[in-house]
């Protein structure tokens, strides 16, 4: 599970970048691409949309923007606005409706606000990085911030990603102050992707009773842990730990198949068995199909696991009994799967033999031909 939550943190970071290229030249010049304008409420939901410099991919940057920071922006054909931001100034043409809108657009960055993300050691910043900063209201303060909290080998990449992200000064400094310190960069960035905040850490420590590991709050969101289902899984009568709700729920294991299973007779299933069930996706259906097979032996969670596993089922047991085999053993049912033991081999062996051969005569007769077809 932390390999998967390592790779969805990398993903997610390739995604930004994919979106949002860095290079490292120096850039200056202007951005040009088109918007979209819908209204939401009281406020303007735009979508600015480029192409990257090889015209290989589109990028876009979403925005909320109230109409009192738009100058010149009214409703009509071929209108004329802008937005001006401390990174720059974004000029807008186009069509617009009372509730929509879309056009071209041309972003000039600030000079002055570019150079002062160079003295802060980040030079040579795309213009689709500063279109996301000027958006974002993001200047070489916050990245100043950011590195006097501990993080000041602060990468390129990782600052697109908290700007991006929305991670503020004040949202790292309580995941900090919330038993989280010395959190790595990475990490931080997934707790935000994930919505980790300070009540969610609080609940999922409660559930564990302890201390959690950051790639084990990362492990509860993403699997959309929450008290609810840990209470849900006390009261199906499992005292799970951190570990183990992170199982249950990867395994998507709830308690209503807890009770399906518990009604089948299993009253007193444990945790570990609940598991290999699941693990082999076995139902109610099956077990009562297993039932309906006749065994002999009573039936047990490892034995009724290990059929699956061997793909047994009641069609398989009338097979052999047809064929003068009824009232095999579990163990054996599972001998003859191994050795592909079927009808037509039964009807060889019993003329090679001259007479119905036993279980256990079957499997070394197989062993025997597949020994001789080997040389």
């Amino acid at each position: 599970m932390k390999r998967n939550l390592s790779i969805l943190v990398i993903a997610f970071s390739v995604f930004l970048l994919s979106v949002y290229p860095s290079n490292g030249q120096s850039r200056s010049g202007k951005l040009e691409g088109t918007w979209e304008m819908e209204l939401k409420g009281s406020d303007l939901h735009f979508e600015f949309e480029t192409t990257d410099e090889d015209h290989e991919g589109e990028m876009t940057s979403s925005y909320t923007i109230s109409k009192s920071e738009l100058s010149g922006f009214s409703t009509g054909r071929n209108i004329t606005f802008s937005l001006l931001k401390p990174g720059g100034e974004i000029k807008m043409t186009g069509d617009v409706e009372s509730d929509k809108g879309d056009g071209t657009f041309v972003y000039t960055p600030n000079e002055s606000w570019v150079k002062s993300f160079a003295d802060a050691g980040f030079k040579g910043l795309s213009l689709h990085v500063l279109l996301l900063f000027t958006l974002k209201n993001a200047d070489a303060d916050y990245i100043n911030d950011v590195k006097s909290l501990g993080y000041t080998d602060l990468s390129e990449d990782n600052l697109i990603a908290l700007v991006a992200l929305d991670v503020s000064v004040d949202y790292i400094t309580t995941i900090q102050n919330n038993g989280f310190k010395d959190i790595s960069i990475s990490k931080l960035i997934g707790f935000k992707a994930l919505k980790i905040d300070p009540e969610y850490i609080a609940g999922m420590k409660k559930l564990s009773g302890g201390d959690l590991s950051a790639e084990e709050i990362m492990s509860f969101a993403a699997l959309k842990i929450n008290e609810k289902y840990a209470e849900e899984m006390y009261k199906s009568g499992y005292k799970l730990s951190g570990n183990d709700l992170i199982t249950f729920k990867a395994m998507d294991i709830t308690p209503e198949y807890i009770m399906e299973i518990q009604a089948m007779g299993f009253k007193e299933i444990s945790q570990e068995e609940i598991v290999q069930l699941k693990a082999q996706k076995i139902t109610p259906e099956y077990i009562k199909e297993v039932r309906e097979m006749g065994l002999r032996d009573e039936l047990s969670i490892p034995v009724i696991v290990k059929l699956k596993i061997f793909k047994i089922n009641k069609e398989y047991v009338l097979q052999m009994g047809a064929a003068g085999y009824p009232g095999l053993s579990p163990d054996q049912l599972v001998e003859f799967k191994i050795f592909k033991i079927d009808r037509e081999f039964i009807e060889k062996a019993t003329q090679f033999v001259g007479s119905k051969p036993s279980p256990q005569k079957l499997i070394q007769l197989r062993i025997t031909e597949g020994n001789q077809n080997n040389n």
